[in-house]
């Protein structure tokens, strides 16, 4: 991950010298976070629970060797 931190306003004043590295941080924690979030989501979207409650909520029924009977 590459962060290119800039300074901009009326008064020109230059960002302090840690200011790239406390950016790029305060990115890679978000990153991580969200990262997390998302790899949550899918595990609970791809439960056993979840896809039996979306099978009963769309009565899908099979057949014996797994095929979908419609």
């Amino acid at each position: 991950m590459s962060i290119d931190v800039k300074r901009g306003g009326p008064f020109g004043y230059e960002a302090t010298s840690d200011a790239e590295s406390c950016v790029t941080e305060a990115m890679r924690d978000l990153a991580r976070w969200l990262y997390r979030q998302l790899e949550a989501e899918y595990t609970f979207q791809q439960s056993d629970a979840l896809v039996d409650e979306a099978i009963c909520a769309n009565d899908y029924t099979f057949t014996a060797d797994g095929r979908r009977f419609r």
